[in-house]
């Protein structure tokens, strides 16, 4: 399960970063050219992210995930808005994909979507930073600044 939540964390930093893109590039414009290479895989990272981020949600719990805020504040705030982030941040990325498997719903889509986009530079940002966390977590740089007291 820790190399599922790994891979989790990958996507959504790497969600985070195609979300953000805009920021990115209008930042520095010679990342452009590498934000491009994403793009193709926007659907891709987005049905990832709603795939993960229900697994979790179903075998972690939400219960389980508040008391996990409890015992580490930190991480467990992390896993939480990282779940609920990227369900939402992967559907505003798979839109395009979940448009064309469901013409029926087209409209009801796209309305949805046109409430959310304005929050997507939030999200992203929000998303690589849940990711990051839990990444430090997970391969142990956090528990070793932790037992150091450089981390809260």
């Amino acid at each position: 399960m820790r190399i599922l939540a790994i891979v989790f964390e990958l996507v959504l930093i790497l969600g985070g970063v195609v979300a953000c893109a805009g920021l990115i590039a209008a930042q520095k414009p010679d990342a452009q050219k590498y934000l491009e290479k994403l793009v193709p895989f926007q659907a891709v990272i987005g049905l990832t992210l709603i795939a993960f981020g229900i697994i979790f949600f179903v075998v972690g719990g939400p219960i389980a995930m508040f008391k996990a805020i409890k015992v580490e504040a930190i991480l467990g705030v992390a896993n939480l808005g990282g779940v609920l982030i990227g369900i939402i941040l992967g559907f505003l990325l798979a839109l395009p994909q979940i448009i064309r498997a469901l013409p029926n719903a087209e409209q009801r889509a796209n309305d949805l979507a046109q409430k959310i986009i304005p929050f997507q530079l939030l999200l992203g940002a929000l998303a690589a930073a849940c990711g990051v966390v839990g990444l430090l977590y997970n391969l142990g740089v956090m528990s070793i600044a932790k037992s150091l007291d450089l981390a809260p």
